[in-house]
């Protein structure tokens, strides 16, 4: 009878008890209720959609699952950090998952339900907007948060649309002053006090143009195509794609795989909008086989392009047709969408990421 009454005495305890994931967002301490949260991880990569609202940051590959990530700072009207390093928290929601990108995360805490109160009037309208409670803790508010209420598309699209850089964030490194709690030292500063995080830097125009060889530039996306289907003037023998053992060719599964993934890629930008005109009034067959190749050449496979090509094509499709940076970023999102669902090697799908991001950094020039 006892142990009975202790079980009921637990089972009460739980229930008049609610467990939150504490984060920090521009300085305010915020809760999830545990229940809600499937993950937490710090983001390395971050691909982002093109002009999308800004709530939106991209979407990330979160163990082969391509998750939307959604910024509480500009939810919250937060948006000028210099915070390089961001942790997310993944979160279910209608059968798909979300990350929300946070400052940083706290420790689990478990607060009697008979202490939650309604939001006050005097709170900030936009924490207000977001939230279904509010605790009042010893020495800070908690502001608890509704996912609901987060992921609500009206107050998502309400945000101002734009586009933004993609980020890849090094791994914090480990130092012998990591905490007793496990937690890593921040990294040591670059000598010019920017914080130790990969940057996209632009080359001067001149360098961009002096690395690009190939065909004469054209005055239009055909005479492009056209001199991406020409041999170039010494051509020289391709070496089997398993002669390098480990290569991003053989890493997305060979010949066959590759021309399959970019064959995908392909139709996916044709029926972008954001891409698809770069094609009008072509042969799309063409055009596509063309695509394939150079595709193919890219990841070091043996192909009728080169990478020399590839550069001077899209040079003067930048020059004259006006590619830029919203046209790069939809080629990765589309590439990392369809190499994932494909489960493609997370690694293999980073470094595919990372080439469009490198040919863009030296073509693109601001």
């Amino acid at each position: 009878m006892s142990s009975l009454a202790i079980a009921d005495s637990t089972e009460l305890t739980t229930i008049d008890e609610e467990q939150l994931v504490t984060m920090m967002v521009d300085n305010q301490l915020f809760g999830i209720p545990i229940l809600k949260v499937q993950d937490i991880v710090e983001p390395e990569q971050i691909t982002p959609v093109p002009c999308a609202p800004s709530a939106i940051a991209g979407v990330l590959n979160l163990r082969g699952r391509i998750v939307t990530v959604i910024d509480l700072r500009e939810l919250l009207g937060a948006r000028d950090s210099e915070k390089q390093r961001q942790m997310s928290v993944t979160v279910e929601h209608k059968g798909d998952l979300y990350t929300l990108l946070v400052d940083s995360i706290g420790d689990v805490r478990s607060l009697p339900k008979k202490d939650f109160d309604t939001p006050p009037a005097t709170l900030d309208e936009n924490m207000r907007r977001l939230c279904s409670g509010i605790i009042h803790l010893e020495d800070n508010l908690l502001v608890v948060l509704d996912v609901n209420r987060i992921l609500d598309e009206e107050t998502i699209m309400k945000t101002p649309r734009r586009t933004r850089r993609r980020r890849v964030v090094k791994p914090a490194a480990r130092t012998a002053d990591a905490d007793s709690d496990g937690e890593s030292a921040p990294a040591p500063e670059a000598a010019n006090d920017e914080p130790q995080a990969v940057r996209t830097e632009r080359k001067p125009e001149s360098t961009a143009r002096d690395d690009v060889t190939g065909p004469a530039p054209v005055k239009s996306a055909k005479a492009a195509n056209d001199a991406a289907r020409k041999p170039p003037p010494t051509p020289k023998p391709a070496a089997p794609a398993a002669a390098s053992a480990g290569s991003l060719f053989d890493d997305l599964g060979g010949a066959a795989k590759v021309s399959g993934y970019a064959a995908q890629i392909f139709d996916a930008l044709m029926s972008d909008p954001t891409v698809s005109h770069f094609a009008d009034g072509q042969d799309h067959a063409a055009v596509k086989e063309g695509f394939c190749d150079l595709a193919a050449a890219a990841v070091g496979g043996a192909a009728k392009g080169s990478m020399d090509e590839l550069k001077a094509i899209l040079h003067v499709l930048v020059r004259e047709e006006g590619l830029d940076d919203d046209h790069f970023i939809a080629l990765a999102k589309h590439a990392n969408e369809i190499l994932s669902n494909d489960r493609a090697p997370a690694m293999a799908v980073h470094a595919v990421l990372e080439l469009v991001d490198g040919l863009r950094n030296e073509l693109v020039v601001h």
